[in-house]
């Protein structure tokens, strides 16, 4: 269930205990004690709560909204908390923060990562978030062995990657990043059944990733 806002937090309490999972943001549902209940009314239903943040997470002192406050919150509420940094800057250590909250209650936090590769997104994998990102910001074939690395570093020996591969990878690139663990999203044209890409694309499209891993679809990078 999409939440725009336009029905009341009764009739999402509803639709959670018969088993919806609910979508929502702070564009949508701005107001923590609604969470509580979707949360609670979802926890009835065995359903999920997962929530989009889109503005700025405003500094320590604030508890609105966009406070680490509000988030952290929400996390230790068991809400599935998403956000990207394709429009604003998000900081690795409020990040950590958040999932730290998250873990607390069982859930996660998942990020959508725009812009250069850097060692910081190890540490957010240390502490279980879930990281989308392009092979477009992979633009050499040195950053593709240090997201390898990275991955195999991962926690427990699951890592919580997804590659969204749209500009396409030479072979023994997209290869090394399926062996680290990587999920790997094909958003190219299917390769011809003779390629060797074919079986890679294949095991890929095989391999089930986890609905609360992404914001409802997994076509786009939000």
């Amino acid at each position: 269930m999409i939440d725009t806002g336009r029905l009341s937090p009764f009739e999402l309490e509803w639709l959670g205990e018969a088993g919806a999972d609910i979508y929502t943001s702070d564009e949508a549902r701005p107001r923590l004690h609604e969470l509580d209940l979707l949360t609670r009314a979802c926890l009835r239903g065995k359903a999920d709560v997962a929530y989009f943040h889109h503005g700025q997470i405003a500094k320590e002192g604030s508890d609105g909204k966009n406070s680490v406050a509000f988030l952290a919150e929400a996390g230790r509420l068991g809400v599935y908390l998403h956000l990207s940094n394709r429009d604003k800057e998000r900081a690795p250590d409020g990040l950590s923060a958040l999932a730290s909250a998250c873990r607390s209650a069982g859930s996660w936090i998942v990020y959508y990562h725009h812009g250069p590769l850097n060692r910081e997104l190890g540490g957010l994998a240390r502490e279980g978030v879930w990281i989308h990102l392009s092979d477009k910001d992979l633009p050499s074939a040195g950053d593709v062995l240090l997201l390898a690395k990275i991955i195999r570093e991962s926690p427990g020996g699951k890592p919580r990657f997804i590659i969204h591969i749209e500009k396409g990878l030479g072979l023994e690139e997209a290869l090394d990043l399926e062996r680290a663990g990587a999920f790997l999203l094909f958003k190219t044209p299917p390769s011809d059944y003779k390629s060797a890409f074919r079986g890679l694309e294949q095991r890929a499209e095989r391999r089930k990733l986890d609905h609360r891993a992404y914001y409802l679809y997994t076509t786009f990078l939000p």
